[in-house]
């Protein structure tokens, strides 16, 4: 432990300093992400990125105010005087919007879907490409600007507060127009002025004032029902949501940043040189001398993280014991919530299971402890809902019996009975997973529809836009699919709703109740669960379409070592990787795609096999099963996409491989010699013939080459020191017809001779095929006999 820290309770040790890096120029800005493993700082001279604490990128940039990151999209976005840029995580340019003034300001939610650009009296909203797709004006520039996470906008000129309605027209909340400061939750807002705080709902009630201090740095934590601000300079406050003071922290010193974690357990704050960390009652817990100014700093959302940025440093602190109590509260909580619900809702094996992995991991290193709190937080948070709609149960139960045409008609009895049903009925109308894949689908659209009137205007070459044209239509294709799963949610709630009523129906009429759910529930949670894997296929498919257009040649970790095609029963595409770096590779997604109509994807059907990671120097199989359809010419390309150990992203083009005679479309035949005589004497008016001449190789090599035919089984053998006879037998997988071979290899010298000779003899069922066959067999042994140096004469 450095002594620049001094924690004032020991149940929150430890807390360690784990590292201070020094940051070129005058630091300006701080930001990061959830995880706390993405930071980014803005100085006045660059943008620095850091993934776990080591350097990603450094981009220079001067006249930087402001910097933000958000999670959801993987974007940076930086607010100079005259622009706004957004960058991916990696410090890639995504956009830049040029012509602000230096009073300009933006909001982004959380999720990154929404963009908004203040710019004297107008209001931009922009898309995910930096355009503006619309705007709003006031008569006076916009002083201040803020965003709800329910996107409620507020916005504060000279003429007053104004909420910003969804057809971009104005409804005035305050005449005030000193508001230096706004703050939303999600259902209501904080504004202060020189005269006090004041609140205020969204539909335009004054819900509380306080006017006897002066007060700033406003922030809410509990889902709004607490926030903190600094008040008189030197003191930090928590209240409720009525505006009652819940604790209250006096400082000696004048007191500059403050912020909390959305559970309130932990307060940070910070006064020149000195940071607090303080408890959810405000009490001091621990303390840290920076040494210089402190400018910003931000936690983690499970508050094990603590990065602080000073002037010239950025500062690293593991806050671990803080996080090994709130994996104790949560999953206390947790336990308690699941012996609750477990009553009523039957559906819970994920979550039980997500709360075991959670106890088991929590008493591992940090990095398991994360872990840990990030499963139980989950299923904590899923309890939650779960309970809050059960609790909520009898106040909709009215709403839903209407829905079904029966308001009224339930009795008391039948309450807990209908509740089954109804939780499902709620699943069924929440289609927030397939709204994000479904607006993801159509950006990616938009964004490849932006690179083919790039690539078009630049001249690119006839296969580039050919492959953005192919992933234009795919995935058009996968956006109706989507559509197509939305309108089965649709459908299932109608049919839902129909059967429950013939059911209560059906109760009402006989008298006689079933506590047990009907079987038809069970079939619409499968149906629910189908729905769910299709929608993992098609996000599948869409990173595939997009994987093949935005991509890199350059193999800089992993390697390709070789690609080959064997067929029995089904084509397998073998594909072997090495990671050829000196660090873990993670996240690796081999992805393939058919250009032609030969033969299909049978397994994977998402054309996405996926390795957890490579160990450095470690090699991987993987394959991909085809089906064989004709003898169209086909290729099959390739793409590699991983994470490095600083988390960024490559896409790799690994090229293409063209499918083969006999590794597509010949199986082997498994016969006894016998079989192959007679069927040798069979099609004997349909023999092809050929020989090789061979210098370099002994005859076992050449024996040992020649035994191994891929799509042909090894049915005899005669091997002796001067001379081999090798018996292959294989089918036609498209038709089922026979081909057969004989391998005839000698010396012509001694026993020790480096010349010999191959006389090769195929048969089938016409002379085509076993000319065909000729031809490939010589094909694949020549190369063969060349890669070992040998020479053919």
């Amino acid at each position: 432990m450095l002594r620049s820290t001094s924690i004032k309770k020991d149940s929150w040790k430890p807390v360690k300093l784990l590292a201070r890096q020094p940051i070129d120029g005058t630091v300006i800005g701080l930001s990061g992400n959830r995880n706390g493993d993405i930071v980014s700082v803005l100085s006045d001279t660059n943008i620095t990125i850091f993934n776990n604490r080591e350097l990603v990128e450094k981009i220079p940039l001067t006249d930087g105010k402001e910097i933000h990151l958000v999670d959801f999209t993987n974007s940076l976005f930086v607010r100079t005087i005259s622009s706004l840029i957004c960058y991916d995580f990696w410090g890639k340019l995504n956009w830049k919007y040029d012509n602000l003034s230096k009073d300009s300001t933006f909001c982004i939610s959380k999720n990154g879907s929404s963009i908004i650009l203040a710019n004297q009296n107008k209001i931009y909203y922009l898309n995910q490409f930096g355009e503006v797709e619309r705007e709003a004006s006031l008569s006076t520039p916009i002083l201040e600007m803020s965003l709800s996470d329910e996107k409620h906008l507020i916005v504060c000129n000279e003429d007053g507060l104004f909420l910003v309605k969804e057809d971009d027209t104005f409804f005035k909340l305050s005449d005030k127009n000193d508001y230096s400061e706004i703050a939303c939750s999600s259902e209501y807002l904080l504004a202060v002025s020189s005269s006090g705080i004041f609140a205020f709902s969204y539909s335009g009630a004054e819900l509380w004032s306080n006017k006897e201090n002066i007060s700033n740095h406003i922030k809410f934590s509990n889902n709004g029902l607490k926030h903190i601000f600094i008040e008189d300079s030197k003191n930090i406050v928590c209240q409720d949501r009525n505006g009652s003071k819940i604790w209250t922290y006096n400082s000696r010193e004048d007191l500059d940043i403050s912020t909390v974690l959305e559970s309130g357990e932990m307060t940070g704050i910070s006064s020149n040189k000195v940071f607090h960390v303080l408890d959810s009652d405000g009490e001091q817990c621990w303390s840290y001398q920076a040494r210089e100014k402190i400018i910003n700093f931000i936690f983690s959302d499970n508050g094990g993280d603590v990065i602080l940025a000073s002037e010239s440093k950025i500062h690293w602190f593991q806050n671990e014991g803080f996080l090994r109590i709130q994996i104790d509260a949560v999953l206390n909580n947790t336990d308690i919530l699941f012996d609750k619900v477990s009553i009523y809702e039957k559906n819970l094996v994920k979550i039980a299971q997500d709360i075991q992995n959670s106890k088991s991991l929590k008493s591992g290193n940090f990095n398991f402890l994360k872990e840990s709190f990030q499963l139980a937080d989950g299923a904590n948070q899923q309890l939650s809902s779960l309970h809050q709609r059960h609790v909520s149960y009898l106040d909709n139960l009215s709403s839903f019996m209407d829905k079904l045409g029966l308001m009224g008609a339930h009795t008391d009895e039948m309450i807990p009975l209908i509740y089954p049903y109804y939780s499902f009925h709620r699943d069924l109308h929440d289609k927030t997973n397939l709204d994000k894949s479904l607006k993801r689908a159509k950006n990616l659209l938009n964004k490849l529809k932006r690179f083919e009137i790039k690539s078009e205007k630049n001249s690119n070459t006839h296969n580039t836009l050919i492959s953005l044209k192919e992933s234009k239509k795919g995935i058009s294709e996968e956006i109706i699919n989507l559509s197509n799963l939305s309108k089965s949610y649709d459908n299932d709630v109608v049919s839902l709703e129909s059967k429950v009523k013939e059911l209560v129906m059906d109760w009402l009429r006989s008298g006689k109740l079933d506590s047990n759910p009907e079987d038809f529930l069970s079939i619409y949670h499968k149906s629910s669960n189908i729905r769910f894997s299709k929608m993992d296929l098609i996000n599948d498919r869409i990173d595939n379409h997009i994987a093949f257009v935005d991509y890199s040649s350059e193999q800089k970790h992993l390697v390709l070592v070789s690609s080959t095609f064997s067929s029995k029963d089904k084509i397998d595409l073998n594909m072997v990787l090495k990671n050829n770096s000196s660090e873990k590779i993670s996240d690796i997604f081999l992805r393939i795609k058919l250009d032609g109509p030969g033969i299909s994807l049978s397994e994977p059907q998402s054309g996405v096999i996926r390795v957890n990671h490579l160990e450095a120097g470690e090699t991987v199989s993987s394959i991909f099963q085809l089906n064989s359809v004709n003898r169209v010419f086909t290729r099959v390309r390739m793409v590699l996409q991983y994470s490095d150990s600083t988390g960024r992203k490559h896409t790799i083009n690994l090229g293409d491989i063209e499918t083969n005679f006999l590794g597509c479309y010949v199986d082997p035949l498994e016969i006894k010699p016998d079989e192959h005589d007679s069927l040798r004497l069979k099609y004997k008016d349909y023999t092809s013939h050929s020989s090789i001449n061979i210098e370099g190789l002994s005859i076992k090599k050449i024996t040992d080459i020649s035994k191994n035919i891929p799509g042909l089984f090894l049915c005899n053998s005669k091997i002796d020191d001067t001379r081999s006879i090798l018996y292959h037998s294989g089918k036609d997988n498209l038709d089922d017809s026979p081909y057969l071979s004989m391998i005839f290899v000698r010396t012509t010298g001694g026993e020790d001779s480096m010349r010999n000779v191959i006389e090769l003899i195929c048969h089938s069922q016409n002379s085509d095929k076993s000319s065909e066959l000729k031809e490939e067999i010589l094909s694949f042994i020549k190369n063969k006999l060349l890669e070992s140096n040998g020479r053919l004469v």
